[in-house]
């Protein structure tokens, strides 16, 4: 794992230096619960494994959910003299550009979406292919024919997972139907468990029997709730939940983003800032599909074609990557 992460450094390391910056004073601002297994603490692990290795600490501060607070105290710890600042929900925060408009001297990496804002570094990720695998392979376990997808907010990078989804599911069975929800409850939509768990409750009452949850710590209610449905199935988001929902889970969509902000700071460690974004997926190990071997439920059939459409999404210049680029654009 060492040599892939430091692969993975290198590999970004490849263009010219920025000029000479004072020692880097990281800060991460989290809202939300750091539960393991959460989107979050993946990035706390990250955090974690750059302070190992630079041994420069970076400070982390919890944040209840409120966007607005959120922007407030970016500019306090901007004007405090905080370089870079980890901003999480960047996907979701209004203005948040023009706030790292106002402090051109603040370096910002931002989750999830790329801005042209020459001092935010954005940290991308093509969910759209991760999202196809899973979609594959809920259209093979469906008996009813009828699918779910729930998402945390109705923005841009959750459709991206969306699209991605429908498309493997009608790649695997083209007679399935697909029910999107999304919990819509504003900042506190990724923890809303009792809303996500009414949405699978819903679903699952209109013959929905596979629901994939791309809602942040709420998404284990929906995983939750399918386990206790008869004939029920679910994927894992973020992490990998096979140990969790030995008997529910078909497969997680594993996203490393632990890897991706490792190699960020380092970057910024060694003075490099050479784009507005970096962006990542299968290809580079930072999307991942783990296929849950407890589930025995799971035939070694359906293990197989799974295995078969990751490894042909890993090729390069294939057809399933043309399409997912053209249709499933973030």
């Amino acid at each position: 794992m060492a040599k892939k992460i430091l692969g993975l450094t290198a590999a970004l390391l490849t263009s010219h230096a920025l000029a000479a910056h004072d020692e880097l004073k990281p800060l991460v601002l989290f809202q939300g619960k750091l539960d393991e297994g959460t989107y979050l603490h993946m990035i706390d692990r990250g955090i974690t494994r750059f302070e190992e290795v630079s041994l420069i600490p970076v400070t982390r501060k919890r944040l209840e959910r409120d966007n607005e607070a959120y922007l407030s105290e970016l500019r306090k710890n901007a004007e405090q003299g905080y370089s870079p600042i980890i901003v999480q929900d960047a996907n979701s925060l209004e203005h948040f550009d023009q706030v790292a408009n106002n402090y051109p001297s603040t370096r910002f990496i931002s989750l999830d979406v790329a801005f042209d804002v020459p001092n935010i570094l954005g940290l991308t990720f093509n969910h759209a292919e991760g999202a196809y695998v899973i979609g594959y392979a809920a259209g093979l376990k469906t008996t009813t024919n009828k699918v779910g997808f729930i998402g945390g907010l109705d923005i841009p990078v959750i459709e991206n997972f969306r699209c991605g989804y429908e498309l493997g599911l009608k790649k695997a069975n083209p007679t399935a139907t697909l029910s999107t929800d999304y919990i819509n409850t504003g900042a506190f939509s990724w923890d809303d468990s009792a809303t996500a768990k009414r949405l699978a409750e819903t679903m699952t009452s209109n013959d929905v029997d596979v629901i994939f949850p791309v809602a942040g710590f709420a998404s284990q209610a929906v995983m939750e709730t399918m386990k206790n449905t008869e004939g029920g199935f679910s994927f894992g988001i973020d992490y990998d939940y096979s140990s969790k929902y030995p008997n529910t889970v078909v497969a997680s969509l594993e996203k490393r983003a632990d890897r991706a902000i490792f190699a960020a700071l380092m970057l910024l460690k060694n003075d490099i800032w050479n784009s507005n974004e970096k962006r990542f997926g299968i290809k580079q190990g930072i999307i991942n599909i783990i296929i849950n071997q407890n589930n025995s439920n799971l035939s070694d059939d359906e293990k197989e074609q799974i295995n078969d459409v990751l490894v042909k999404l890993k090729g390069k210049n294939n057809s399933v990557t043309r399409e997912i680029s053209t249709l499933c654009q973030i």
